[in-house]
């Protein structure tokens, strides 16, 4: 008899839920915690349930409202301890008993402090990773490495996330995620991730919550999950800091700066930045007829590029009342991303006589601007948790890619040269609102609705030339090669969620979002037209049970699209590989995919830390990169909606302090694989793993250290694998309070200097075996000063536009 893995799942958490069921008491604290002077709601405070002799029995957080709840009681007498970063603590006694089960303290005030001693600033200690409800949350100011990174150095270290040598995030083997900063969406995220991530500086994120199982609220798009980067923001008057870089492969300058003023507060950031991305390929391709060989191609290639950029972020909050808030802010970007080559190609015949030899020298341009502007409302009834949001974005961006190849022969005679100048254009319109509505004054049960309009005009304009023949240094336009290519993207959603909280730790949240997606698209020249509509209904849900102060449980479900990004459509033929061709594809749908996971928490006052999930995901539809090789043993490269894949994993993190001062958190993930294509007939299976660990130790006179190290197997794709990739890096900090200063010394991969990985790719009528080495050893020393004293996160909400698939082909 064949069982569905999903029985197992839920019989397994009925049995754990079930187990605790009869041990916990109907007893319940709860109120709503404020600040002291801007009367604005405390989220993600700590509260902690103490017994009589101090010790903790139980812990929670405020939400977003500053509205925090405990069930974890019996009868008793207690003390709520009340704890935030930058906030004097509280203790506040109270009691529960069979005549009075429920305690409601109503609105606690918490007063700002900075408080100074010997002129070392005093705050709150934080575990580097931490579970709240439906997310992890990786504390990235508590780690001393970042100093002087990037973002992509800052989500290397996040729990279930895994980047590699380009700055590429995957979850869970799984590229398809979104990532936001501070909520919302950003036009340097759709135009590519991973250079994004390059463009933000470490030291302006506060942490990254990484959420596996998205609840309605969000767009459809991401199957993997949702990363959320939330960046500092100042609570003093005037307060910031100013950090320099400088090493072998990256400098930087980063200042950034907040002012409060009565009802105002503004922040900003500017990151000037430039590094140098070296690698070295070596490509070995066999071709085969009817299974036997019919040639061979050997490639290699060096990329030696420097990357200079700069990106800005202007954010104002105006607070009239404890009512109202206004929200603008404005997030702007430049820089210039070369990937010049220069590639020794060779053909050999299936005897191995060599065919062809020449070498080509290609030199980029790829300049990009672009801006994102948000303005946003807040309107808090006088219910409590009543709450209506109004938001509006406009991005205008450029992203062009020029590209000049020259192929020479072996007395360095120019054979053949080709010019290809593509010029992108984004213009996009967002509106959203969203409206929260209680259904008791408890809060405990709620209501939130929401609708959103996205108008996408994309615009690419791409002009080829080329000559061949006796003077090539004469270039011809190749009209088939050249065209306008127009594409507009609308899409229409509305989505409900219900939360109910019940007795004895159980809660639900239950969410449908409805998105109808109108696509259409035209090539000028060749005067072809294409369009699609369809809608799509993605359910969520999440049932929690809270089995005592320290551990917990949930079993969530939820259904994710994929929408192809402009990179993927866009059918310009970019040749500047010759031997590996990649086009656009403007035939493809989304995909869809569905995933189940059973999530189990623990997290004590001693300092240690579990998270484990079990999870399992299908992919229909599936958009993947394809090769076909023709009969030179060129390769072209496309998007395909050709296969179907599952996965089943599991996950673990943790954080625990081995002795006073040294702390280590770690991340395992295992997962099973497996790819299906009836139109190609290929079948593709096998296990993945991965580890890394983060040890740091606290020192002396203000000193501290810490070592980082990541590995991650060889993980199979859907024409072969990629193989395994290791990654460590060393830092170390000294601390000058009474100068408010700060310096870092950290090195990746001081033990060599490239570090290597493989890709292979398999299909009836080819082989082909890629060797990457990336430049990975580096030294870089970090200055960092800071003025005026501690930094919070935003409180406004902001759009996330997290609703495409980002994936941007080599320049198209």
């Amino acid at each position: 008899m064949k069982y569905n893995p999903l029985f197992f799942v839920l019989a397994f958490f009925i049995y754990l839920t079930s187990a605790n069921a009869q041990s916990t008491a109907p007893y319940l604290v709860k109120g709503t915690l404020m600040d002291s002077i801007s009367r604005k709601p405390i989220e993600f405070a700590t509260i902690g349930i103490l017994n009589s002799e101090k010790k903790i029995v139980a812990l929670t957080y405020s939400d977003e409202n500053g509205v925090f709840k405990s069930a974890d009681l019996s009868a008793g007498s207690y003390f709520l301890n009340l704890t935030f970063l930058g906030y004097a603590s509280k203790n506040i006694p109270f009691s529960v008993s069979p005549e009075s089960p429920v305690v409601e303290t109503g609105m606690l005030y918490l007063k700002p402090e900075a408080r100074q001693l010997n002129a070392v600033t005093v705050t709150g200690t934080r575990q580097l990773v931490e579970q709240q409800p439906g997310m992890l949350i990786y504390n990235a100011e508590k780690d001393i490495s970042n100093q002087g990174g990037t973002a992509a150095d800052v989500l290397r270290k996040a729990p279930i996330l895994n980047v590699d040598a380009a700055g590429n995030v995957t979850m869970r083997g799984n590229s398809n995620l979104r990532i936001l900063i501070n909520g919302k969406y950003s036009g340097q995220m759709a135009r590519s991730a991973a250079d994004a991530l390059n463009m933000m500086p470490a030291n302006s994120i506060k942490s990254v919550e990484v959420i596996t199982s998205p609840s309605a609220r969000y767009d459809a798009e991401g199957a993997a999950g949702v990363i959320n980067i939330i960046t500092k923001k100042g609570q003093q008057k005037v307060s910031g800091t100013v950090e320099a870089v400088a090493g072998n492969l990256e400098q930087a300058v980063n200042p950034r700066i907040s002012i409060n003023r009565d009802q105002w507060t503004i922040s900003s950031y500017l990151h000037i930045h430039r590094f140098r991305n070296r690698e070295e390929v070596t490509l070995d391709r066999l071709t085969f007829e009817n299974g036997a060989k019919t040639g061979r191609i050997q490639q290699d290639v060096v990329r030696d590029n420097g990357k200079p950029h700069g990106s800005g972020d202007l954010q104002i909050e105006f607070t009239p009342n404890a009512a109202n808030l206004f929200h603008f802010s404005a997030n702007g970007w430049l820089g210039n991303w070369p990937d010049n080559s220069e590639q020794h190609n060779r053909r050999f015949a299936a005897d191995e006589t060599i065919l062809e030899d020449f070498r080509q020298n290609v030199t980029t341009q790829s300049p990009h601007r672009g801006i994102d502007l948000n303005l946003g409302y807040t309107h808090k009834f006088k219910k409590p948790g009543e709450e209506l949001y109004l938001m509006a974005q406009h991005t205008n961006s450029a992203d062009d890619y020029d590209y000049d190849a020259r192929q020479t022969n072996a007395d360095r005679t120019l054979m053949y040269r080709e010019v290809n100048e593509n010029r992108n254009a984004n213009r996009e319109w967002t509106f959203q609102t969203d409206y929260i509505l209680p259904f008791s004054a408890s809060g405990k049960h709620a209501l939130e609705s929401g609708a959103k309009l996205i108008l996408r005009d994309n615009r690419s304009t791409y002009q080829v030339q080329a000559r061949s023949d006796a003077n090539p240094a004469q270039l011809v336009p190749v009209t088939s090669r050249s065209d306008r290519f127009q594409y507009t993207q609308n899409v229409a959603a509305a989505y409900s969620q219900v939360k109910f909280k019940g007795q004895n730790g159980w809660a639900l949240h239950a969410g449908m979002r409805l998105e109808g997606t109108f696509l259409n698209g035209r090539q000028q020249n060749l005067n072809t037209t294409f369009s699609n509509d369809f809608w799509n209904v993605v359910p969520s849900a999440t049932l929690f049970k809270k089995l005592n102060a320290s551990n917990n449980v949930a079993l969530s479900y939820t259904k994710r699209i994929s929408r192809p990004s402009i990179w993927d459509l866009n059918p310009n033929r970019n040749a500047q590989d010759p031997k590996n061709i990649v086009i656009g594809n403007p035939s493809l749908r989304p995909e869809e995919v569905n995933q189940v996971e059973l999530t189990y928490a623990l997290q004590t006052d001693a300092d240690f830390f579990l998270n484990a999930s079990l999870f399992g995901r299908e992919t229909n539809n599936s958009i993947e990169s394809v090769v076909q090789i023709d009969p030179a043993g060129i390769a072209t490269i496309t998007r395909q909606n050709l296969a179907s894949n599952q996965q089943y994993g599991i996950n673990l993190s943790t954080s625990l302090s081995l002795l006073p001062g040294w702390k280590v958190n770690s991340n395992a993930n295992v997962r099973y694989a497996r790819f299906r294509s009836g139109a190609l007939a290929i079948s593709n299976d096998g296990l993945a793993w991965g580890i890394n660990v983060n040890s740091s130790w606290k020192l002396p006179n203000h000193f501290s250290v810490q070592a980082y190290t990541d590995y991650d197997a060889r993980s199979v794709t859907l024409q072969g694998y990629k193989g395994d990739w290791f990654y460590y890096s060393f830092s170390a900090k000294k601390e000058l309070p009474t100068r408010k200063l700060t310096v870092t010394l950290t090195t990746v991969s001081p033990f060599g200097s490239y570090r290597a990985q493989t890709e292979f790719m398999r299909a009836t009528d080819f082989e082909s075996t890629v060797r990457n080495r990336y430049l990975m050893r580096s030294v870089r020393l970090s200055l960092n000063w800071e003025f005026g004293s501690i930094f919070k996160t935003g409180s406004g909400r902001k759009i996330t536009n997290d609703d495409q698939k980002n994936t941007k082909g080599g320049g198209s």
